[in-house]
Parts: structure tokens; C-alpha cells; sequence
């Protein structure tokens, strides 16, 4: 069992004591002021709280309306207290090992060659791919990639809107996916998961870990970055055309398809994607090596 991890406790009263008195006495743990000088790495709290990673506490065993709110919120879990109190120690292990043994948080970076071409919607992908995988994951974008992910407010979304928000919101549907969106620094430099996926947009830099492009003149931009390719779409070259220009095989080619748009349409990225598309970005991530799914 960890000791000595700081953690602020917001939750309503008297639940607030009798879960400070319980972590401090049997955990070990020090309940600290947010805005000390001890800084805290976990809330146990009924909301979101800020950047920082947070257990849902409710009174009592938890109804599936308050455990749909605090994930789709970015809660890590929900626990009932006090009958689920002893998960609260397993859920804090990976955020404490991290803390404790400085391991950094992967990062992948996605970039696209002009505006439109699929940068937020593989970016998505690759963060599903990596969630399904087991891996916590962390997607960070624009309000635009919030919503397709149904998690901003986009017709057919849900939870809170999170564009302008630093706190990270969890992806409907797929477990382990949370995404953030517009003031990101704070909530990307706090993640304690283990990957975090930028959709850079069209800044692509030393930093790029994969370009994004449609099968057009777009492919020769794409060459200069000296990274690997997605290609999206089917026109207006073909595949053979598309390779050819590129002059070295892509990552994944992706064929476009209503399904793809509809997701996008109804906030249902990653997890209502053809199966078909996810499997080729599957293979291609497999040629990156650490970023096998």
C-alpha cells in the first residue's frame, strides 16, 4: 500500500471526513490543501478538479446515471463508499508509481498537411486503438476533436462541453480514452496515464510522430517531413498514384467511407468506426513498435 501520497479530498459533508480520516488513518496518505505548497497528484472528489487525475466518491453504492456523469466527466472510477473503499488504493498505484519512479508519459503526435484531411480523426483513432490495448489514454485537440468524440456539444454528443476546459473528459464507449480540448498544457503536463495523442493540426515539427494526408499534391508536402504517412481517402489518386508520389509506401491508407463521417457527425470517435479502417491503422501502427496495439 502506498504511504505519504498527497491527496485533496472535495467531497460533500460528511462524507468529506469520513474518507479523510479513513485514507490518512489506514491509508497512510496526506490530505492536503489544493493550493499549498504540497502540491496533490489525486482528488478523491464528487467533480472534476481542475487538470488533476480524480476517483468519483459517492455516498452509498453508485447509481448508473452518477457513474455515466463522472466518466464521461474524466473520472477515473467510481467508487461506492464504503463498501468499494479498498479499490481506491489500486486505482491510485499507476499514478503513484509514476510519481515515484519519473517514468514519462508517452507521447505520440499527429500532424496534417493542410486543414481536413482526418488529422483529428486518426488522431482519435490511435487513441481508441491504444485504449482497447489496455493503455490509459489522453487525446488532446481542438473543441472540434471534443466534440466528434462525443464529449463536447456536438448534436448527438454527451456530457459537458469541454472546449476551454483543461480538465480531460472520458470518451463514451471506450474505457481507458479520455480527451481534452482548446487550453490543453495544463491537463497534457498532468496526465498520468500512459500515452498522450496531440492532434497538432497542421503544425507539424521535430517533434511529429506521424503526418496526415489526402491522396493528392498534399503527399509531396508530406514527403518532406521525413515521417510516415496516413493517407485518407481514394481520390484523386489511387493507391499505386498515391505511393508513387509519396515515393515509399505509407504507414496506412485509409479508405473514407459515410460510416467514418457519420461518426464524426453524431460524436462517436473512435468507437463506431469501420472496423475495416481501425484494422489497417492497426497494422501500420504495428510498424511503429512501441506504439503496437
Amino acid at each position: 500500500m502506498t504511504e505519504d501520497l498527497p491527496v485533496t479530498v472535495a467531497l460533500p459533508a460528511p462524507l468529506d471526513t469520513r474518507v479523510t480520516a479513513w485514507v490518512e488513518r489506514d491509508l497512510g496518505w496526506q490530505v492536503v490543501d489544493p493550493t499549498g505548497p504540497l502540491a496533490p497528484v489525486l482528488a478523491l472528489a464528487d467533480h472534476a478538479s481542475g487538470a488533476l487525475p480524480w476517483i468519483a466518491v459517492t455516498d452509498g453504492p453508485p447509481a448508473g446515471e452518477q457513474i455515466r456523469r463522472h466518466l464521461t466527466s474524466g473520472a477515473v472510477d467510481v467508487v461506492g463508499w464504503p463498501q468499494d473503499r479498498l479499490r481506491i488504493p489500486l486505482l491510485a498505484a499507476r499514478i503513484d508509481q509514476r510519481r515515484s519512479s519519473g517514468a514519462a508519459t508517452s507521447r505520440l503526435t499527429v500532424a496534417g498537411v493542410a486543414g481536413g484531411v482526418g488529422t483529428s480523426t486518426v488522431a482519435l483513432a490511435i487513441g481508441g486503438l491504444l485504449a482497447w490495448s489496455g493503455a490509459a489514454v489522453l487525446v488532446s485537440g481542438d473543441a472540434e476533436l471534443v466534440a466528434m468524440a462525443g464529449a463536447g456539444s456536438a448534436p448527438g454528443g454527451h456530457g459537458e462541453p469541454t472546449g476551454g476546459r483543461t480538465a480531460p473528459a472520458a470518451v463514451p464507449g471506450v474505457p481507458g480514452l479520455s480527451v481534452v480540448g482548446e487550453a490543453t498544457d495544463v491537463a497534457v503536463a498532468a496526465w498520468s496515464g500512459d500515452v498522450v495523442v496531440v492532434d497538432a493540426g497542421t503544425v507539424a515539427g521535430a517533434d511529429t510522430t506521424l503526418v496526415v494526408s489526402r491522396p493528392d499534391r498534399g503527399l509531396r508536402r508530406a514527403g518532406t517531413f521525413d515521417r510516415p504517412v496516413v493517407v485518407v481517402g481514394e481520390q484523386p489518386l489511387s493507391a499505386r498514384d498515391a505511393r508513387r508520389l509519396l515515393g515509399t509506401a505509407p504507414l496506412a491508407h485509409l479508405r473514407t467511407s459515410a460510416r467514418v463521417a457519420r461518426a464524426g457527425l453524431v460524436g462517436r470517435v473512435p468507437a463506431a468506426l469501420p472496423g475495416a479502417w481501425l484494422r489497417e491503422l492497426r497494422v501500420g501502427l504495428a510498424r511503429l513498435g512501441q506504439w503496437s496495439p
